[in-house]
């Protein structure tokens, strides 16, 4: 089998800069004089020895997608922009397959100069959108990709078909009817890319094929999946945010209707009402029975309030302040309070606070409402 250098041989007085990139080993195995002379090596040795694996993604994307298509028999052909020691130079380059001597594939390069005069913003344009993040392709009336930037070609690979990428009914259809429309169409649609399924807003607008002179669409993508997924977050806390205000809610309403079960109010005629209490009294407990308590003294006309506190847990110096409050607005609405069961505990508690002198203490619930029927009964003797 005959060497590269062998094979190649003709090539080496060729007026275009020729040389074999290995995309394996990022390296020139093989390039020409003129090569040699283009990108400004001070011999072969030197740009044989040049590491080139310092690309970019856009760069390492279209390359990428050179290998496949020389290794598929095909030719590519495009215009790039090099820097031989950071000088740029706008070529266009022809590849094709070759094999090196250990049997691997690589790509022989053929540079030909641009003209000098050619317009400086277009070159600046085009290299605009190689290097650009959002994902570029030109497609025809059937779908077909005409043509990737780098950063479609790393999102999508080759893609012949742009209705293949978007798994959506109805999606590849959408953009390609934009050919025909007179505004751009645009939507945030799924997109099966390399690195799985992702979500992009897509823009695609009519336009104009510069080879064919035929319509085309150019189809814009801008990955806004991280996006997606904040504001699904977000719905996501949102939801959560109003069941646990329900879940407050409904904790509140059986909080209170657990205090209303634990301090009831209990209409036991002759004018007196009684109130067992059970657990502990607080200030909030205290004021909590107090909004059921007094309006029921005034519908009821209760002449007497039975406050049992057999029940009750061991008072602290803000519950016996809340004891004290309440018999002092029962008092203040005519009404008599009586305190019955209570414990040593509970009587500890007491001794510091002024109940008044109107706060009949009794030893038990029963006694405290035979108290109240019997007084009842004079009032209306004496009446």
């Amino acid at each position: 089998m005959t060497s590269l250098d062998q094979r190649l041989s003709a090539l080496e007085l060729s007026i275009l800069p020729t040389w074999v990139y290995d995309h394996d080993r990022y390296r020139f195995p093989w390039a020409n004089a003129k090569a040699v002379q283009f990108w400004r090596a001070a011999d072969r040795a030197e740009l044989y020895a040049r590491d080139l694996s310092d690309l970019s993604p856009a760069v390492r994307a279209r390359l990428d997608g050179y290998v496949r298509v020389v290794a598929e028999g095909g030719t590519v052909v495009e215009d790039w922009t090099l820097y031989p020691r950071g000088k740029p130079a706008t070529v266009t380059l022809h590849g094709q397959a070759i094999r090196l001597d250990d049997g691997r594939l690589a790509v022989l390069f053929q540079a030909l100069p641009q003209s000098s005069d050619v317009d400086a913003s277009m070159v600046r344009g085009v290299e605009a959108v190689r290097h650009s993040s959002v994902l570029v392709s030109l497609v025809d009336r059937a779908g077909k990709a005409l043509f990737h930037n780098p950063a479609a070609l790393r999102a999508l690979g080759d893609a012949p078909q742009i209705d293949a990428v978007f798994p959506d009914e109805g999606a590849g259809a959408a953009i390609r009817g934009a050919i025909d429309a007179e505004a751009p169409w645009s939507g945030e649609l799924k997109v099966l890319t390399t690195e799985g399924e992702r979500w992009h807003r897509v823009e695609a607008r009519p336009t104009t094929d510069p080879v064919t002179g035929g319509r085309a669409v150019l189809v814009q993508q801008l990955d806004v999946t991280a996006q997606r997924r904040a504001e699904g977050q977000i719905e996501q806390q949102g939801r959560l945010i109003d069941e646990l205000n329900r879940s407050l809610a409904l904790v509140e309403e059986q909080r209170r209707q657990i205090l209303t079960l634990s301090a009831p109010i209990l209409d036991v005629g002759r004018g007196t009402l009684a109130v067992p209490l059970i657990g502990r009294l607080d200030a909030e407990r205290a004021g909590e029975l107090g909004e059921r308590l007094l309006p029921a003294i005034v519908a009821q006309r209760a002449s007497y309030v039975v406050l049992d506190v057999t029940g009750a847990d061991a008072l602290d110096p803000d519950g016996a302040a809340a004891l004290e409050q309440l018999a002092r607005a029962i008092q203040l609405l005519g009404s008599r309070p009586i305190l019955t069961g209570v414990r040593p505990e509970v009587a500890r508690a007491l001794v510091d606070v002024d109940l008044g002198e109107d706060l009949l203490v009794l030893r038990s619930l029963g006694s405290g409402l035979e108290v109240s029927r019997r007084r009842a009964a004079a009032k209306r003797r004496a009446l």
